[in-house]
């Protein structure tokens, strides 16, 4: 009769224990988008760089690089709060199987390291948004930028002639 209570308890446990993998699966995954767009604007800065350093730097070559800079830190703190997320997720999956051991669950703990878990992620969430507001300006102007280098050129190819 005992250990099928302990066994019923250490199902429960377990049980209960798969929901912080689901979450902890999905900040991996959230994750490995920001790591992912965090190199791609690396590459873009470099490739900026290098054309900086060997031309004479333009006003919009040096305004993209303030502004994948801004990117940079906004995916800077996605890693840093989905991180986060994912270390409190881990302690309340810890404090889950320590409280199953002790035979007793410490209920506050667990409440604790889940909202911080969600609240960082939703952090992670918002910089990440930023991210992409940044990234969808940024674009906007390289065209308008890309537009007006066109037609002036346009405009003086058209004198030429």
């Amino acid at each position: 009769m005992l250990s099928d209570q302990l066994t019923s308890n250490a199902a429960h446990v377990i049980q209960i224990a798969l929901t912080p993998v689901f979450l902890l699966a999905g900040t991996a995954g959230c994750l490995n988008v920001f790591a992912a767009r965090l190199a791609r604007v690396s590459d873009r800065v470099n490739s900026l760089f290098e054309r900086v350093t060997s031309d004479d730097p333009d006003e919009a070559r040096l305004l993209q690089l303030y502004y994948l800079r801004r990117r940079t830190l906004a995916l800077e703190i996605a890693v840093l709060l989905g991180t986060a997320s994912g270390v409190c997720t881990c302690l309340a999956t810890l404090g889950l199987m320590g409280g199953a051991i002790r035979q007793q669950f410490r209920e506050q703990m667990l409440l604790w390291f889940f909202g911080l878990a969600v609240i960082a992620l939703m952090g992670a969430f918002a910089a990440f948004l930023f991210e992409m507001i940044l990234a969808g300006h940024s674009m906007l102007r390289q065209i308008a930028n890309d537009r007006a280098l066109l037609e002036r050129r346009r405009g003086g190819l058209g004198k030429n002639i």
